[in-house]
């Protein structure tokens, strides 16, 4: 495929689509599905309770789109259905820890300079923790002839920060070569993964955002979650230029930005050649980030905190005030992650129902 420069080449499959996602807790509150390892890595247990997710979402929400009548199984690689980075840090050694009612934890690995310092990008076909996921996709492949989805690829500083831990905000200053190797080998490590996962189901970024496969499949979205910690400056000296490098190399590219404050990197976002698709945290300035990214499609994202406590017509409020800041609503979508057990459905029919309504009358 050429390489586009600029955004504005890709455009959503249905008009303001609308998606979301319930965090763990939810689904073994209400369901009793468990998201310990074999969740993940068991072929057996990854079809079924992928497809029992399904079915569930159909029964309580189908007259929304959600879920799937008569639900099949199907080779899914990764969890579609929550939001759960852990794979890159794995690969790279951190330890992860499993839960029943939670996605996977990754346990800082607190590396020495030294220990930095001999870091290598891994050979995935040897890697104790990718060897996990080629091994369910060769078996599910075996088993059906084809694969589906992808897995959650994190983010160059998420998963430095893994690594490193908070002295890598000291190494920025005071050892900044020291900064820019370690981020270096994340990111080649990211780029091998999503590469590999991308040839063989041609997706990369439905794990990280269902969104994704409601706007366009092929987006690969980079989670940009910890530049809420950074300023600009850093930003632009440390982590533009992975953005830049992976929207030419992963094209259709997205940036995920889930922090309160995308409008202060907005004008290095812009700088992205070809960043088609941007994932807006709530709280950021919309209006803001739509005047410096007039082309791109935002996804709009709703606090899941505040869909969980709030009246429903507070929720709704949350909803037209971001319709109303996004720009042009064919360049829109909504969605809400990690919706927790406290959420009331009504709450999330509030959701869907005022995105209709902006469908039909628009804003």
């Amino acid at each position: 495929m050429p390489q586009e420069t600029q955004a504005g080449n890709i455009v959503p499959r249905t008009f303001l689509p609308v998606e979301v996602v319930f965090h763990p807790s939810w689904w073994n509150k209400h369901y009793g599905i468990k998201f310990d390892e074999r969740f993940f890595f068991d072929p057996l247990a990854r079809v079924e309770r992928e497809r029992q997710m399904r079915a569930a979402l159909y029964a309580r929400f189908g007259d929304l789109g959600l879920g799937e009548a008569h639900a099949a199984p199907r080779p899914v690689i990764g969890p579609v259905h929550l939001a759960a980075g852990f794979l890159p840090s794995a690969v790279l050694g951190c330890e992860i820890k499993y839960y029943d009612h939670a996605s996977p934890e990754v346990i800082p690995a607190n590396l020495t300079d030294a220990q930095v310092m001999a870091l290598q990008v891994p050979d995935l076909e040897t890697n104790p923790a990718f060897q996990k996921l080629i091994a369910l996709m060769d078996t599910l492949e075996a088993q059906s002839g084809k694969l589906e989805g992808d897995v959650n690829w994190e983010g160059v500083q998420n998963v430095a920060l893994n690594l490193r831990g908070s002295q890598l905000f000291v190494d920025y200053y005071e050892n900044p070569a020291l900064a820019r190797r370690l981020l270096d080998v994340c990111a080649r490590t990211i780029e091998a993964m999503t590469q590999y996962v991308r040839r063989r189901t041609g997706s990369t970024s439905v794990a990280v955002n269902r969104i994704v496969g409601a706007v366009d499949s092929r987006i690969s979205l980079h989670s940009n979650c910890t530049v809420a910690m950074i300023s600009a400056r850093t930003y632009r000296e440390y982590l533009l230029a992975y953005d830049q490098q992976f929207a030419r190399d992963l094209y259709p590219y997205g940036i995920h930005h889930c922090g309160v404050d995308m409008h202060k990197v907005r004008a290095e976002y812009a700088k992205v050649d070809g960043a088609e698709f941007f994932d807006v945290g709530w709280g950021s300035d919309v209006a803001a980030c739509r005047a410096a990214l007039p082309r791109a499609i935002f996804s709009l994202r709703m606090s899941p905190v505040r869909v969980a406590t709030l009246t429903r017509d507070q929720v709704v409020a949350d909803v037209e005030a971001l319709l109303r800041a996004a720009g042009p609503l064919e360049r829109a979508a909504l969605c809400c992650i990690n919706l927790d057990g406290r959420t009331p459905d009504e709450n999330v029919r509030a959701i869907f129902e005022i995105a209709e309504k902006y469908r039909k009358y628009g804003a």
